[in-house]
């Protein structure tokens, strides 16, 4: 608890209630029509963008007016694939059930450091669904978190991993962590899924492509939407991409479409099945979150990083939509910033992307593949005031994203002091 407090002295937290808080002069990084919006004044009332004003705005006494001359704002980012539990342990013995003072200093640390809206991947929903609505509620520092359940073959449940999940339960029978094989009804298996408040399904591994394409089709009749692995070990990428999910994880997963035990070494010379994988992932609308992070960090996969970043070139050549996800969150007691900032950093550095296109790829594209694009991802009208402040331009150099002066979720300013 005494961190959680000197956490509390050393950074403001500002929310207002009944009156307008005016961001005048600043320059808005407009990622829906790619270009910049200089010398605007954004005008926030409870927690939403009211306007966006040239000028000829009127201020009471009771409103707040910061001036921002020579600032810039851009839409607060979202980290499409985060393992929470995961990246606030303390020691391997909780690795898989941190205490809650870490969890929260993990969120804290996120918002601070610019996410506002994270995707979480697999999850233990009882506690990481308590931490959404308490995020939803702006009851704790922290990003807005969507979460899925997990459904694979019932041999993933055999994992520890799932096992820490269920805590008390047993895995693979539980609405958050699925087994699913031609027996299950799957009609009550979702239903019990979204009756958690899961946001989606992530399917995992050791699924056919069949039963893929039937969760897919029930998933999207109850209205939830369907995230997967790249590959599942029974089917291939092209047969998930065929199937209606809604996005996939994992740039090197997608070497499987050439055989089952891929040269991860080496982008083939002959990429024509990848050139066809790529062109099913654009025309069925299937969002595409590399993690090229992941493959940067973790030693045990580093030998994935050179083609991991080739495959995601390519792809985004192709027209697929790129979401930013690091398959982590950040390394909260150890770096200033969440990981989010290095993943979009890869794409305009090492995958060809301009500055633009890479923070979008943590901004409008991630926000369409959650289905929240009417709310945030970008600095508009009538959506949440999720916004960060910067002081330089991540136009003219993508690691600008980490010049933050101060961070606004759902209308609250999260400063450093």
């Amino acid at each position: 608890m005494k961190k959680a407090f000197l956490l509390l002295l050393i950074t403001i937290q500002i929310q207002t209630f009944g009156q307008s808080i005016f961001l005048e002069n600043v320059s808005i990084i407009d990622v829906v029509n790619n270009q910049i919006l200089d010398s605007k004044t954004i005008e926030i009332k409870e927690g939403i963008i009211y306007k966006i004003h040239n000028d000829n705005y009127t201020i009471t006494p009771n409103d707040t007016l910061i001036n921002l001359k020579g600032k810039y704002a851009i839409p607060g980012l979202i980290d499409s694939h985060t393992h929470i539990e995961h990246s606030a342990y303390w020691s391997e013995t909780s690795k898989y059930n941190p205490p809650r003072e870490n969890l929260l200093d993990l969120l804290r640390h996120a918002v601070y450091g610019g996410l506002t809206t994270i995707r979480e991947m697999a999850c233990d929903v009882r506690v990481i669904g308590e931490l959404s609505r308490a995020a939803k509620l702006n009851l704790i520092p922290s990003p807005n978190i969507y979460y899925p359940s997990l459904f694979a073959g019932p041999r993933f449940f055999e994992d520890p991993r799932a096992d820490a999940g269920a805590r008390g339960e047993i895995a693979g029978k539980i609405s958050w962590f699925r087994g699913i094989d031609d027996t299950t009804d799957l009609p009550n298996a979702i239903a019990q899924a979204k009756g958690n408040s899961s946001h989606a399904l992530k399917l995992y591994a050791l699924l056919n492509a069949e039963q893929i394409k039937t969760i897919v089709q029930e998933a999207h009749n109850q209205n939830l939407k369907v995230w997967s692995h790249a590959y599942t070990q029974y089917a291939k990428p092209s047969e998930i991409m065929a199937s209606g999910v809604d996005g996939v994880s994992h740039a090197p997963l997608l070497l499987y479409e050439l055989n089952k035990k891929p040269d991860y070494s080496n982008y083939p010379e002959d990429d024509t099945l990848l050139q066809n994988v790529f062109k099913a992932m654009k025309a069925n609308n299937v969002s595409f979150d590399p993690t090229l992070f992941v493959y940067n960090h973790v030693p045990k996969r580093q030998d994935r990083s050179k083609v991991a970043k080739t495959i995601t070139q390519k792809a985004h050549e192709a027209g697929v939509r790129i979401i930013a996800g690091t398959d982590s969150i950040s390394a909260y007691k150890e770096e200033k910033l969440p990981f989010i900032h290095k993943e979009i950093n890869f794409y305009a550095n090492a995958c060809d992307f301009s500055n633009m296109e890479a923070l979008k790829t943590a901004t409008i594209n991630a926000a369409i593949t959650l289905g929240i694009n009417n709310e945030t991802g970008s600095v508009e009208e009538n959506k949440k005031a999720n916004i960060i402040i910067l002081d330089k331009n991540p136009l003219e150099n993508i690691s600008h994203t980490e010049t933050i002066f101060f961070v606004i979720k759902d209308g609250i300013i999260f400063k450093d002091d």
